[in-house]
Formats: C-alpha cells, sequence, structure tokens
C-alpha cells in the first residue's frame, strides 16, 4: 500500500485476547466472543502493517474479565507501536487509591467502563462512593466509556466531574437501526463540554451500505464540526470490522476531502496520542 498522506495513523480501540485455559480461564458467565478464533496481537500487528496502521491502543475485551496482563505486556514490548486501555475495579476503594500511581505502570493509558449491558445505574453508583471518579480527576486518569445513548450520562459526569477526561468509545452508536448522521446528532451537545472527546470507532458496524460509506464521511464531517478534530480519533474495533482494514483507512485518508490535511492527521491520530499523553507514539 502506498505512503498514507498522513503523518500517522492509531487505531483508538482494537479488542485482542487469548483463548480460555484452565491457566488463564475467562469468567463462568461470559459472553460469546466476537469471532471463535482469538484476536492475538501478531495478527493485529500484522493487520495493522499492511493496513498503514502505525499505532494502536489495546483493549481487553468483557468475555475476559477484568484482565489487563495481555495488552499490558503487548504495550511494554513495542511502546510506541501499542497503548493499553484498562479494566479497573472501579467500585473498590482500595483500588482507586492506586491511580495516584497510574503512570507508573509503562504503556497503562486510560480506564474503559462498559456500561451497555447489566445494572448500569448500580455500577456508576460504587464508581461514584468508591471515589474512582474524583480519583480519576484528580489524578488526570482518562476515561474510555461505552454506554451508548445515555447522554445524560455522559452529561452528568461532565457537569459533576468538569476536570475528568471521557472518550465517547464508538459515538454512543450501537447498531444500525438508524442512520449514522442521524444516530450522532444527540452526541454533537456534548461538545461543549471540553472533557469530552469521541472515538469515531466501529462505524461500519452502524452502516448498510457500501465501500466508500459515504454516511460514515458525513457524520466524521458532523463531529468535527462540533468537537473540533484534536476531539475526534479514529478507530476500526477490530474483532468486529465487517470490511476490509484497508478499506476503513482508506476512507478517511482519501474520503474525507473536506478535511484540512491538520485535521485530518489529528482524527487518524496525533489527537489521541496528545489526549493520552502517548509520548512514546508521538
Amino acid at each position: 500500500m502506498a505512503a498514507h498522506p498522513v503523518s500517522r495513523v492509531i487505531d483508538a480501540q482494537i479488542h485482542v485476547w487469548k483463548a480460555s485455559t484452565p491457566e488463564r480461564p475467562w469468567p463462568a458467565d461470559a459472553i460469546a466472543p466476537q469471532r471463535a478464533v482469538p484476536l492475538e496481537v501478531p495478527e493485529v500487528s500484522e493487520s495493522m502493517t499492511r493496513a498503514g496502521v502505525s499505532g494502536a491502543l489495546l483493549l481487553a475485551p468483557t468475555w475476559e474479565g477484568s484482565r489487563n496482563d495481555y495488552v499490558l505486556a503487548a504495550a511494554a514490548a513495542e511502546p510506541a507501536r501499542f497503548g493499553a486501555i484498562c479494566r479497573f475495579a472501579t467500585d473498590d476503594p482500595a483500588a482507586v487509591e492506586q491511580l495516584a500511581h497510574w503512570r507508573d505502570v509503562p504503556g497503562r493509558l486510560a480506564i474503559r467502563m462498559s456500561l451497555n449491558r447489566g445494572d448500569v445505574a448500580g455500577t456508576l453508583e460504587r464508581a461514584t462512593s468508591s471515589g474512582f471518579f474524583t480519583a480519576a480527576e484528580k489524578f488526570d486518569v482518562p476515561l474510555s466509556i461505552y454506554a451508548p445513548g445515555r447522554y445524560d450520562l455522559y452529561e452528568q459526569l461532565a457537569r459533576t466531574y468538569p476536570g475528568l477526561r471521557i472518550a465517547v468509545d464508538h459515538a454512543a452508536v450501537e447498531d444500525d437501526r438508524r442512520p449514522l448522521v442521524e444516530a450522532i446528532e444527540p452526541l454533537l451537545a456534548l461538545a461543549a463540554h471540553p472533557g469530552i472527546a469521541v472515538k469515531a470507532s466501529a462505524l461500519p458496524c452502524f452502516v448498510r451500505e457500501s465501500y466508500p460509506f459515504p454516511s460514515i464521511t458525513s457524520a466524521v464531517y458532523r463531529l468535527v464540526e462540533a468537537f473540533g478534530a484534536e476531539r475526534v480519533f479514529w478507530g476500526s474495533d477490530l474483532s468486529r470490522l465487517p470490511v476490509p482494514y484497508e478499506q476503513l483507512v482508506d476512507v478517511f485518508v482519501h474520503h474525507t476531502p473536506e478535511l484540512t490535511a491538520p485535521e485530518r492527521d489529528l482524527v487518524l491520530g496525533e489527537a489521541i496520542a496528545t489526549w493520552l499523553g502517548w509520548q512514546e507514539a508521538a
């Protein structure tokens, strides 16, 4: 593939995991994985090389439980190529105390909260009671939160903890029942909060059209217009991506003519490296 006319391409989210074994078992109540064969780091690295992607944020999926060992090992081995978004015991006050030393572990860049199923209200209540959000704000630990359609949740967190940095995963979209540009419209009001950014990730999962996905381009323009390119992060969610990885990269690189070159650089990697303080990638 020819060199991209961008400074670098960083994927804001890729799930990686290993098979469940007696030595490394998944939780007994684990949901079904997105694919039968685990997506491991060597395959991800090969896919990135073919697509011209220089870096990626790795995240353990929910079916593995609250593990961070695999993503942290990858980040430690190749700190300029991989960073880790980690699971965290947000309800545990003893764990929360350790957020003061979050950056002491190389490659540990953000915390993921999956609030798209289960007792969301209870999870938020326990995270608040433990002091998690207060500590994340105080020690500048960025959060990635997936709460599709829960704009009230993001709004409340932004108002209560104005210094907290939150990335809205997958643009808060869950399915393709509504046209993508329409589906992201309620999200745009959150741009008024400087601590909220948005991942333009997994977007091919939410459209019913073929390459070059004009709805995705239109949605990206709306997000950049509202949030600014410094708060919009390209990502794939590779393990469930329904199109070739190279195609998705190409859409953002070559089919977003209304973005300026600096805006495109920001969306495709500069912005998230800055947002997370990922100095090795920079």
